[in-house]
């Protein structure tokens, strides 16, 4: 857990990179308003792949959900203090989207 720590303030100092701003950008172009598990899980899955969470992808890949859930719940907890990600900023519709799935997902793998 210490490692993950260390690596959200790292990712929090260094802000979004250039995987994470596309990421954000594809996941915001789903409609997430009807989403079944199994929806979810894929569209989380795929945004994982697309911002180069590779432990996030392992997770998935190996059907382990709550701690895919966990480690997007770590990743959203990184990149929200981004100022791209604050209201009225460029990535702040697509962040508020991903962070009210991530929630989700993470309610449904508790």
């Amino acid at each position: 857990m210490k490692l993950i720590t260390l690596a959200s303030l790292w990712l929090a100092v260094a802000g979004l990179s250039d995987k994470e701003k596309t990421a954000l950008s594809v996941f915001s172009q789903r409609d997430h308003s009807h989403n079944t598990p199994a929806v979810l899980a894929s569209e989380l899955s795929e945004y994982a792949t697309n911002a180069e969470l590779s432990n996030v992808r392992s997770s998935f890949s190996k059907r382990q959900y709550p701690l895919a859930a966990q480690g997007l719940l770590v990743h959203v907890r990184s990149i929200s203090s981004d100022p791209l990600v604050q209201p009225g900023k460029q990535y702040s519709q697509p962040f508020m989207m991903l962070n009210g799935c991530v929630n989700e997902f993470n309610s449904l793998y508790k």
